[in-house]
């Protein structure tokens, strides 16, 4: 059996295109072929072949390689004036090319397109080429200021050689940033501290949305932390989000980002003065009344924002009962005592009073207008704290 041809490849010469320009030029000037003659056996056309005789008449010197299609004059370009002062608004506040073209339109300038200023700043290096876009996500947003609050602690940060822990309380409807406090530490006390001169501020919101950090360690049974009883006895209820699902708190998340991009960086931190004299500035000068804000047609928090129509009462309300309420007081363990069994109210309520109701079917126990327990009958034990 005859064995096959093996077939060997060979490669494609592949010449460069001012090599070619330069042969043909070559083969009219040099060896005097016809211009028609040339252009048939290069494959072009006589008005391309003409045009290389023309350049290479010029500027013997110079390849024929491809020029720069940009226009000798640009009537419409951008005045260099309006472009350094872009750079500017990017250098002062960090803001990419929308905030920084809706920032201008309000102060009634004549621009042209965000997709121009982005050019601007892309061809000054002062921004990177933008990545593929991502899907945008949903939003969720309430229907009146003061309807939900969210707040988190943002850190640790070095300050002073101290860490520090700003909390930040936002508006969810109007994305108001009603407080942004440095604190030396993480405890409930101290973010309740600066919620309450808020308060005095602005109001009371309905609800206040923050992450499991301000609800009570206790997973089963879930009770009432000592921050959260403080919310109760204003009005406020406390909502949180699910653990290890930052979304939740989307908004104060997405304000988390942009303090790390715009503020950190420019913020001083050589004393603890200096840095909450920073983020004063920054909240009331900057993000409130000036930056542009893209969920909210590209105008500042402060255009939408109002304040709350529930004042701050003078001390924390006292909580009270009906006069026929059945009421158990927390003992230092953090249970009651009903009919002989052992429940757990909650260790944030030592020495306060919970009321009791009892049906055919649960106990249930209330802090003020909250429910914080609900024991099925059938899971009654003598033997157990429930």
């Amino acid at each position: 059996m005859l064995n096959p041809q093996r077939r060997c490849s060979v490669p494609w010469k592949v010449e460069p295109v001012s090599e070619i320009r330069s042969a043909f030029v070559h083969q009219v000037l040099s060896l005097k072929t016809s211009v028609a003659e040339a252009c048939r056996k290069f494959h072009v056309s006589r008005k391309t072949g003409y045009k290389w005789l023309r350049r290479y008449g010029r500027d013997p010197q110079q390849p024929l390689v491809d020029r720069s299609r940009r226009p000798c004059l640009s009537p419409a370009r951008t005045a260099a004036a309006l472009e350094d002062q872009i750079l500017a608004i990017r250098s002062q506040f960090g803001w990419g090319p929308r905030k920084i073209h809706a920032y201008l339109v309000q102060r009634g300038l004549s621009l042209p397109s965000v997709r121009t200023v982005a050019n601007i700043l892309r061809r000054r290096g002062a921004i990177t080429p933008s990545e593929p876009a991502e899907s945008s996500p949903q939003r969720f947003e309430r229907e009146a200021p003061h309807q939900l609050w969210q707040c988190d602690h943002k850190g640790p940060l070095e300050v002073e050689r101290r860490k520090v822990y700003p909390f930040s309380v936002l508006d969810d409807r109007s994305r108001f940033l009603l407080a942004l406090e440095p604190c030396l530490d993480l405890t409930m006390k101290t973010a309740f501290d600066v919620l309450w001169k808020t308060f005095g501020e602005f109001g009371l919101p309905e609800a206040l949305l923050c992450d499991n950090a301000f609800s009570t360690t206790y997973t089963v049974p879930k009770t009432l932390s000592w921050f959260e009883a403080q919310l109760v006895r204003l009005g406020i209820r406390p909502l949180h989000g699910r653990p290890y699902h930052p979304q939740t708190q989307g908004k104060v998340e997405r304000l988390h980002g942009t303090l790390e991009r715009e503020l950190w960086p420019r913020a001083r931190r050589d004393c603890l003065e200096h840095f909450r004299s920073d983020l004063s500035d920054w909240r009331l000068q900057v993000y409130n009344s000036v930056r542009p804000h893209e969920a909210l047609g590209d105008q500042p928090p402060l255009t939408r924002f109002q304040p709350s129509p529930r004042p701050r009462p003078k001390d924390l309300p006292k909580v009270e009962y009906p006069s026929d309420a059945k009421l158990r007081k927390v003992s230092g363990a953090g249970d009651i005592r009903w009919r002989g069994y052992r429940i757990l109210a909650s260790h944030g309520l030592i020495g306060e009073h919970v009321r009791i109701e009892e049906n055919d079917y649960e106990i249930q126990v209330f802090y003020s207008w909250k429910k914080i327990r609900s024991i099925p009958l059938s899971t009654l034990n003598r033997d157990k704290m429930l």
